[in-house]
């Protein structure tokens, strides 16, 4: 093949823009004047919600024809009633989009596939605007003071229900190493489950992410109120770790349990994605992708995300869209196995 030269090169380059310009215009046209409706699969006040609410008072600036946005909060069944929704029945034409927990996307590997009654391979991925970092932590006057102990001492935590980190991790923790967790399940959300622990109704909390003690509760770790047990994620979170947080490989010896580990905190990648419903024109889907990129770069959202604690640590649509392709490609035993260690009461 004769190679290309520059006239040729540049030739087609100007040829494209007109086209890309084009498109633009065209998803502009769309939005402009619309509103957008962020669907959030959580209750106002949890790490989710304000999450949603931040990513979505600042990205509708960068998203041709500047819409409008408004929050609809609609928490349950772990965010499987809220990804449901937006897949099955919000409109297919970018003016829809949710944040929910990752439960919900990989509810049908790891899950019960009869309550997924969508696909999460057809769903477009805007990005997630936290690559998320799960703790287990205990108060300090619990008896267990590491994380060590819990493979000889038990442990009373709270937990919310499937599809949620503090149930699901909590499970697949105590079944795969043997930990002694008893968990008390049925909690609305993590905001009852921290107020359970200051109560002292529950000792501790176990799949609890990061960020979220830290913007809803930081006092107990700031008070040295807790101590924080173990991190479970593919990578620690800094500050955690200067706190003296070992990561959980460190506790886990046999590789094939390790395996089905390092799977289920594979979601921990896309720790609060955002997506729109299936069959979203590929130029808004695109204009989406580009808005949350620049949105998670933008100074008005990183000065919202310090002042709520909110860890900035993105994942773009693309990213996100690989994982989950990754995650529902595994070895079918593996996912069975994973499945299992979260469903084993």
């Amino acid at each position: 093949m004769r190679p290309l030269h520059l006239a040729t090169l540049v030739a087609v380059a100007l040829s494209a823009a007109p086209l890309a310009a084009s498109a633009q215009d065209k998803v502009a046209q769309f939005y402009r004047g619309k509103t957008v409706d962020f669907f959030i699969g959580s209750d106002v006040g949890g790490g989710f919600n304000a999450y949603a609410r931040a990513v979505g008072s600042h990205m509708m600036q960068y998203m041709p024809g500047k819409p409008n946005v408004v929050f609809k909060n609609m928490a349950g069944a772990g965010g499987r009633k809220v990804t449901d929704y937006v897949a099955n029945v919000a409109p297919k034409d970018g003016g829809a989009i949710a944040l929910t927990q990752p439960g919900a996307i990989v509810e049908p590997i790891f899950g019960d596939p009869k309550k997924a009654k969508y696909d999460p391979l057809k769903l477009g991925y805007i990005g997630s605007p936290e690559t998320a970092v799960t703790i287990c932590f205990a108060r300090k006057d619990a008896p267990v003071k590491t994380f060590a102990e819990l493979f000889t001492k038990e442990l009373v935590v709270g937990a919310n229900q499937r599809g949620s980190f503090d149930l699901d991790f909590s499970l697949a923790l105590r079944n795969l190493l043997g930990i002694k967790l008893k968990i008390v399940k049925g909690y609305k959300g993590s905001r009852d489950i921290i107020l359970a622990l200051e109560n002292n109704e529950v000792q501790g909390l176990c799949g609890h992410i990061w960020s979220s003690l830290m913007s809803q509760a930081g006092h107990l770790v700031r008070d040295n109120k807790v101590n924080i047990l173990v991190q479970y994620a593919l990578d620690p979170n800094p500050e955690a770790s200067k706190l003296g947080a070992p990561m959980i490989w460190d506790y886990v010896k046999d590789p094939e349990k390790r395996k089905v580990l390092e799977l289920l905190a594979d979601q921990l990648v896309f720790g609060r994605p955002m997506f729109t419903p299936p069959g979203v024109p590929a130029e808004r889907l695109a204009a989406l992708r580009k808005a949350f990129d620049q949105t998670m770069k933008d100074p008005g959202y990183l000065a919202d995300a310090r002042k709520q604690k909110l860890d900035v640590s993105p994942a773009s649509g693309e990213r996100v869209a690989e994982m989950v392709h990754r995650m529902f490609t595994a070895p079918k035993a593996l996912q069975v196995k994973a499945r299992d260690a979260m469903y084993r009461d």
